[in-house]
């Protein structure tokens, strides 16, 4: 028979070993989840006085991959967000905490690894030793705030399936953001998006088993888009100019112990494109940026960070890292 797409569930737990399978603690509302075991096959070609190429084919290497799709919610978003910066800095004595994000820079600089657990109905799932490699987030006016993730993990095991629990926050909304450009605020933004990059190396080792000996995260980098309604010439003069304005994007909602927030803040961007256009009914400019480091948007750990992201909501400290 076939399984229901819609009984899929994604489950994620902080490890203490990397690589070493722990029971989700906390589930993600996903729209999309996509696995991906990469076992590397090596091919025995020695001569045996037959015209043939492959006589065999013997396991190498195993890891894996495990994307996913979702809209914001403002308590799990913390994950991904912690994956791929790693810097945490967590305040607040009770709800709504704030929690701010930027790139690690002391010690090996590693972020925290995760258990990714798939549970596709057929089976269940667990992927260790997660790390982040991408985290992109893009809104529009009409829209949820929506982000996509990407993981290179180690080779997955089968496990019994999780109870799961979900969030009883809503998702965030488009709407509810406010765009600044050079500390001004943007009335007429259309859509934008923001993405966090950090190459993730599989480093394989001659130590008799198949799996990494680590996954290595690397540097981070930030580039974003945004469409803005041309009222007048600023943002074309910004990008003649390299006039390298901040960029921020607050999205908020609730009061009080409710309170959330979602907001990227990049003190420094380098405008590489910012074309007039005339496609609808009104002219529009939309700008293409990357974040560039810089000390302000550093956390506790100093040094440089090219984006400081911020997020409230009633999640107590260390959860995410």
């Amino acid at each position: 028979m076939p399984k229901a797409t819609q009984l899929s569930f994604l489950g994620i737990a902080k490890e203490t070993t990397p690589g070493t399978p722990v029971a989700s603690t906390q589930f993600i509302p996903v729209t999309q989840i996509t696995p991906k075991d990469s076992l590397t096959l090596l091919d025995d070609k020695g001569y045996r006085g037959a015209l043939v190429d492959v006589y065999d084919q013997v396991a190498g290497p195993l890891s894996g991959t495990l994307d996913f799709d979702g809209d914001v919610y403002p308590d799990t978003i913390g994950f991904p967000l912690a994956g791929v910066l790693a810097d945490v800095v967590t305040s607040g004595a009770s709800a709504p905490y704030t929690h701010v994000f930027s790139v690690l820079n002391t010690g090996n600089g590693q972020p925290t690894s995760y258990t990714l657990n798939d549970q596709y109905v057929a089976g269940n799932r667990q992927y260790p030793g997660a790390k982040f490699s991408e985290v992109g987030f893009k809104f529009t006016a009409d829209g949820l705030l929506t982000y996509s993730a990407k993981t290179t993990t180690f080779g997955s095991v089968a496990a019994t399936a999780p109870t799961a629990s979900w969030t009883s926050v809503p998702p965030m909304v488009g709407w509810q953001g406010v765009a600044q450009i050079a500390g001004v605020t943007q009335a007429g933004v259309i859509d934008g998006e923001v993405t966090i990059k950090r190459p993730v190396t599989v480093i394989n080792s001659v130590d008799g088993t198949q799996a990494p000996v680590q996954l290595w995260s690397g540097p981070v980098s930030v580039d974003g888009k945004a469409t803005l309604i041309m009222e007048d010439d600023t943002a074309l003069t910004q990008y003649l100019t390299t006039a390298k304005p901040s960029v921020d994007f607050n999205f908020s909602a609730g009061a009080g112990a409710s309170a959330v927030q979602l907001k990227f803040h990049m003190s420094k961007c380098s405008l590489s494109a910012a074309d007039i256009t005339r496609g609808k009914d009104y002219i529009e400019i939309p700008i293409t940026f990357t974040a560039l480091a810089n000390t302000t948007d550093v956390g506790a750990s100093g040094g440089y960070s090219p984006i400081k992201v911020t997020v409230q909501n009633a999640v107590t400290s260390g959860t995410y890292k």
